[in-house]
């Protein structure tokens, strides 16, 4: 019999790299890995669009050029956004721990972040762009709640 998947085991099979989210002394070095990771595809995304702009360019559609560039733009500070977020651990000395169940919701917001990268990434590598916009703000908004979840940890 199967068990269920738990999150750690969803986010183990979407790190590359992976060697613990469970191991309290590697949890910094996995959280970086995945953002990591997830920002690697951002820039992957980001010359998939540069391609696609430069189609629209031999087409000299100006309006879709422009839409592209806003998009391009948006993924390429994504990308930074996320390989830099804060960790989600706290330090040796702190006063403040992070708990068991508090470690499971920055995990669950790494693993949205994880599944809404890939869901950008199958759209523009399908040379489509429509509803880009959507996802990048959605992705953008996880990021958010992940970073603020994360910074009352950090007094």
């Amino acid at each position: 019999m199967d068990r269920k998947k738990n999150i750690v085991d969803k986010i183990a099979s979407l790190i590359p790299g992976y060697k613990g989210y469970a191991e309290r002394d590697g949890r910094r070095n996995c959280d970086s890995v995945l953002r990591d990771s997830i920002a690697n595809c951002l820039l992957e995304v980001e010359k998939k669009i540069d391609l696609i702009m430069f189609e629209a360019l031999s087409n000299k559609d100006k309006v879709k050029l422009r839409s592209l560039e806003i998009m391009r733009k948006k993924v390429n500070t994504l990308s930074s956004k996320i390989k830099y977020a804060p960790y989600g651990a706290t330090a040796f000395f702190s006063d403040v721990k992070i708990k068991e169940d508090e470690l499971e919701k920055i995990y669950l917001f790494d693993l949205e972040m994880q599944l809404k990268t890939n869901e950008i990434q199958k759209l523009v590598l399908s040379n489509s762009v429509e509803g880009l916009s959507e996802l990048l703000i959605s992705l953008e908004d996880e990021l958010v709640s992940r970073n603020i979840y994360i910074n009352e940890f950090k007094l």
